[in-house]
This record gives structure tokens, sequence and C-alpha cells, in this order.
């Protein structure tokens, strides 16, 4: 279990924020005291039609795409650390996804944590001209090719959908060997995939926090399971930015006492205005994260 921290989600999508605003946003939480931030990533939003069954098509929904916007982030900030939180990792082409993600890190000075998930949207990997069915298999080679392109020079990967043939690909990442990667994941086989090849795990807010300690402890034993250090595997979960600080502290308790050591906030179904929103993570580091730190439970938790 690592360092504990404390993130926030920056509002790049559905809400329609400015820049400016986003800018505010983002440089309130780190003057606040928040250790990482993070950003959610789509390319296009289906609309819902009859032969679109099951998922969750939108429409017409702002969404900022997630490594340009850490670039500028990483302009606005300067002790964060930025995180993608989770990058459709297989519907992009890894090379270019390889080379974005070592610049974002060059221009932060090494803060950017690469989040990365599956996909489940079939209509948006097909407008961007990527195969949905092999996803899982593509993933997995674009780990590797991603390490490969932060780590070798010259670079050379031959892989059944990828081939680098002695190239170049400069600059390196700042960070030694590339920004961690984390795998946002939920179903038996994902998970398995996190355990083996992640430096991370994102539970997202899909896990409840009565279910917290079950998740973390089946997690643990998938890392020892698959030949690896446990104890040096992060593992973050987020809560709702709600308006009360005992339901985001009794949440974060939770997932602190599963084994969490990252904890964030997440943006809620509640629209709010970006003065409100920074006055939400300022009542959490004010009255919701020192007692998490300390182990006991806010007022009204």
């Amino acid at each position: 279990m690592g360092p504990l921290e404390l993130g926030a989600q920056i509002p790049a999508w559905r809400w329609e924020y400015g820049v400016a605003e986003l800018r505010d946003v983002a440089q309130a939480a780190e003057a606040i005291g928040y250790d990482f931030l993070f950003v959610s990533d789509h390319v296009a939003f289906a609309y819902a039609r009859d032969d679109r069954p099951g998922g969750v098509y939108g429409g017409a929904i702002a969404q900022h795409e997630a490594l340009t916007f850490l670039a500028a982030a990483a302009a606005w900030t300067s002790r964060v650390r930025l995180q993608t939180g989770v990058l459709v990792l297989p519907q992009r082409e890894p090379l270019l996804v390889a080379k974005q993600a070592a610049e974002v890190d060059v221009l932060s000075g090494g803060r950017l944590r690469l989040g990365v998930g599956l996909g489940w949207s079939a209509a948006e990997f097909g407008a961007l001209g990527a195969a949905f069915p092999d996803r899982a298999a593509r993933f997995e080679e674009a780990l590797a090719l991603l390490r490969a392109c932060w780590r070798e020079e010259p670079v050379a990967f031959a892989g059944a959908h990828s081939r680098v043939d002695e190239m170049s690909v400069l600059p390196k990442p700042v960070t030694p060997g590339g920004p961690p990667i984390l795998i946002g994941a939920f179903a038996p086989r994902a998970l398995d995939r996190a355990a083996r090849l992640a430096d991370g795990w994102i539970a997202g807010p899909g896990l409840a926090p009565e279910r917290a300690a079950t998740a973390a402890a089946a997690m643990r034993a998938r890392v020892e399971g698959a030949g690896r250090d446990a104890a040096s595997f992060v593992m973050q979960s987020t809560v709702a930015l709600g308006s009360e600080p005992g339901p985001i502290g009794a949440a974060l308790m939770a997932y602190r006492a599963a084994g969490f050591d990252r904890l964030g906030v997440h943006m809620g179904e509640e629209r709010v205005s970006p003065d409100a929103y920074i006055r939400r993570l300022e009542m959490v580091q004010r009255d919701v994260w020192p007692v998490v730190v300390a182990g006991s439970s806010p007022e009204g938790a």
C-alpha cells in the first residue's frame, strides 16, 4: 500500500465548463492541496438508435480530448499528478498514444499517470476504424508497445496488430520507464489483466463502499497469484462529490479501510457551477480528508 492520496476529477465532459473555468478548477484543486487530478475519455458519443441496444448512448455530450487537455493542465499547474481516468486504449493507435503520453509527461515534468481501459462502445470503435471484438488482445499488445516506446531506443516491436521496425521515438518520458499505467477494470478477466500487467487498479464509481473490502482482498490475491508484490500495487477508487461531508467521508473511509491508497471525488449527477464545485472540493479537503487520514469517521458519517 502506497502513500494515501486525494484526487479530484476535472469536469472536462458533460457540464460544458469554459476553458477559463476548467483552468480555475484545476488550479484551485492544486492550491487546496489535492494530490492528483483526473479526466475521463471518449472521442465520440453515439446517438441512441434501435440498432444500438445496450450501453449508454448520450448523443450530444461535450468531452474534451483527454491527453490534449492534460497537456494544458500541465501548464496550468505545477505540483499535482495528472491522470487519465480512463483512456479507451484499444480504439486508439498505440504508437501515437505512446508519443502523446510521453509528451504530456515531458511537459508536466514527470507528473503523468496513464489510466487505461478496454472500452464498451462498439459504435465509437467503429467510428475510429478500430475492431471491437478483439479489443482485449489489442489492449494487451498496446500496453507492451507503450512500454517499449518509453524504454527502448531504437524501438523494435513486432506484434499481431502493431509493428515498429527499428525506429526512433523521442523524446522519452521524464519518468524513468514511462508513466505508471493503471487499468480501470470491473469484469473478472479485466481484473486478472490489471493484476498481471498494470502498476495499479482503478475501481471506478461502480464499486460500492460496502463491497470495497471484498474487492480489494480479491485484487491483492490476483496480484500475488500473478507472482507480483501486492504491497506495491496501487488501488484507486472515488466517490461522487456531493454537498454533504458525511456520505463522502463514510465512503472514503470504507475504501481506505479496505486498503485503497488513492481516493478521490468525481462529478455527481447534479450539475453545479465552477465556484460551487470548488467550494465542494474545499469542503472535502477541510472537513473530510483530515479524519480519513486519521482513520476516524467525520461527524454525521
